[in-house]
């Protein structure tokens, strides 16, 4: 079966080439059908594998009820009208009803959808429907923005535009960086060096640390910073990022969900004590050993 796709596909190319004027035996294009074929296999390698496999039962339970989101998501996917690229960012949120999702499976589940034949709007309302179906939140949101070359190279050629999409389902979940816009803000923002934690769930995760990026915002009070002569009242930076570092260094996390809660719940316990209690932000950056993902990044906050 595979050797007469395999003839198929260069007899239609040989010809699809003849059409537009190239000699289809020289160098450069002999071997070009099987390279169509294995890399058109790849790019639609999603309809051979189901959201069970992919998922693999990586639920945990969890007693966040925070939203949580997961940004930026690189994806890249074939237009089904034109079978063109299409490629961009997408953001997850969601909010956990006693369980999580593995955060590597966020990444697999677009990736599913994405590697086949799509329309970005049907490929949005997928993946919303997946994570809702497998992790019964609360509330699940899907935001993707793409950039499409069947409209940049060809027809009206729009290289500068790019496509929104949406998808929403249970309860509303407010943006990320939400800011009250009838009064002044004032935030406060520190990046730390790389922490070694202990994150993950196999045998040499729990045995080798990770490198995790803590970056905190601090929504202060409007006049913070404005008191002059009451030094007392501003946080000692290095002091709770040391303070953190010390409480998180010896514990072991499964995800990287559970170490954003601790450090998320251990921040206020800090601030309270300290100085006072202020909405949060925090943003943990995991360095990942994949083929196209860098790295992952999880959030949590009251903004």
């Amino acid at each position: 079966m595979k050797d007469a796709l395999t003839k198929a596909t260069e007899n239609y190319w040989h010809a699809l080439l003849q059409t537009c004027g190239e000699d289809s035996s020289r160098e450069g294009l002999v071997k070009t059908p099987q390279r169509f074929l294995k890399a058109f296999e790849e790019l639609t390698s999603g309809y051979h594998h189901t959201l069970e496999e992919v998922v693999n039962d990586a639920l945990f339970p969890c007693t966040n009820t925070h939203p949580i989101y997961i940004q930026d998501i690189p994806f890249f996917s074939l237009c089904e009208h034109h079978v063109l690229p299409f490629y961009g960012t997408c953001t997850v949120a969601y909010i956990p009803n006693g369980t999580v999702l593995g955060l590597s499976k966020v990444y697999r589940i677009i990736a599913l959808y994405a590697q086949r034949l799509q329309l970005q709007e049907q490929l949005t309302q997928q993946i919303g429907e997946a994570i809702q179906s497998v992790t019964h939140a609360k509330g699940v949101q899907v935001d993707m923005r793409g950039t499409h070359l069947c409209v940049a190279m060809r027809g009206v050629k729009q290289s500068q535009s790019f496509m929104h999409t949406h998808y929403q389902n249970g309860e509303a979940i407010p943006p990320s960086t939400q800011q009250a816009a009838s009064e002044p803000t004032c935030f406060l923002h520190c990046t730390s060096q790389w922490i070694p934690l202990f994150i993950g769930c196999t045998e040499g995760e729990q045995k080798q640390p990770t490198p995790i990026q803590l970056s905190l915002s601090l929504h202060m009070p409007v006049d913070y910073g404005t008191r002059k002569d009451d030094l007392s009242t501003t946080v000692d930076y290095d002091a709770l990022m040391m303070g953190l570092k010390h409480a998180c260094l010896n514990q072991r996390f499964q995800l990287i969900e559970f170490a954003g809660q601790t450090i998320y719940q251990w921040i206020h316990q800090y601030l309270a004590h300290h100085y006072q209690d202020m909405p949060i932000k925090i943003t943990l950056q995991k360095r990942l050993s994949h083929e196209w993902l860098q790295d992952s990044q999880f959030v949590i906050g009251d903004f």
